[in-house]
């Protein structure tokens, strides 16, 4: 299972082992030695599953742990603590601040594998429910007669973890609702099954970028809509060989929502 695993801990020795371990598996890492350089390195790399040490200098896994739950954008992200204090103290304590388990040190790494792969296959599974209740969503506001003169929602292909009130408010501004997925290899899939007045992709979606969501699609070309590219960072942009492919690119940081509700009105 490929997956985005970032790794937090103090230990160098660990903390390489543990990296050595997870992409024989296949995994991409991203590592941090205390929890102030992981809540940085979190926020750039964009984690699908943090594994985190508790006793660290600078910001323990406890302080890290509250300050990535008080984020939006993170606050569903698995998390789990790696630590010899797993006594039942600890264990409630790290489950008040939402922790999502725990694996002790000297660390089994079959036992760690084993852990992880579950809680990427909740992550998914939860994933593939909110999709269902988009559809189901989608299905009921179609069904209401008063709509077939109204404008068909629009496709939101973006990150989970992106911050999307901007596309969102503008969208809901101008009465055009939208129904939101996560998952761009499935692209083709979101197409087939219901039409939709625009596309918004973003760069990078919670399992393929954009320009290899484009690459596996047979649909995304001879669909007929306004298309935005969304970005979260117009510095670190990358590989924009498929910009050409969208009507619009909307860069998160630097549009304000007036912008968006501008440039999305020019094409509604």
């Amino acid at each position: 299972m490929s997956a985005r695993i970032a790794v937090i801990e103090d230990e160098l020795e660990i903390r390489e082992l543990i990296v050595e371990e997870l992409e024989d598996e296949g995994y991409e890492v991203d590592t941090a030695a205390n929890g102030r350089e992981g809540l940085e390195m979190i926020q750039r790399f964009k984690p699908q599953l943090v594994l985190s040490d508790i006793t660290m200098p600078e910001l323990d896994g406890y302080g890290m742990l509250e300050n990535l739950r008080n984020m939006k954008a993170f606050r569903s992200t698995p998390i789990v603590f790696l630590s010899a204090l797993a006594d039942r103290r600890h264990i409630i304590q790290g489950k008040k601040l939402g922790v999502d388990d725990y694996v002790t040190k000297p660390i089994d790494f079959e036992f760690l594998l084993a852990t992880i792969e579950a809680r990427l296959r909740e992550v998914e599974r939860m994933t593939i429910e909110k999709e269902e209740q988009m559809l189901k969503l989608y299905n009921s506001f179609m069904s209401r007669p008063e709509q077939e003169r109204r404008v068909k929602p629009a496709l939101i292909v973006a990150q989970e973890w992106l911050e999307l009130d901007a596309i969102e408010n503008a969208l809901k501004k101008l009465g055009v609702p939208f129904v939101l997925h996560h998952r761009g290899s499935k692209l083709d899939s979101y197409l087939r099954e219901k039409a939709y007045s625009s596309i918004f992709i973003s760069q990078h979606t919670n399992d393929v970028s954009a320009s290899d969501a484009l690459k596996q699609s047979e649909l995304f070309g001879s669909t007929n809509v306004p298309k935005y590219l969304v970005i979260e960072d117009s510095k670190a942009a990358q590989d924009m060989g498929h910009w050409s492919s969208f009507n619009q690119v909307i860069s998160l940081d630097t549009a304000k929502e007036a912008d968006v509700n501008e440039v999305i009105a020019a094409h509604v």
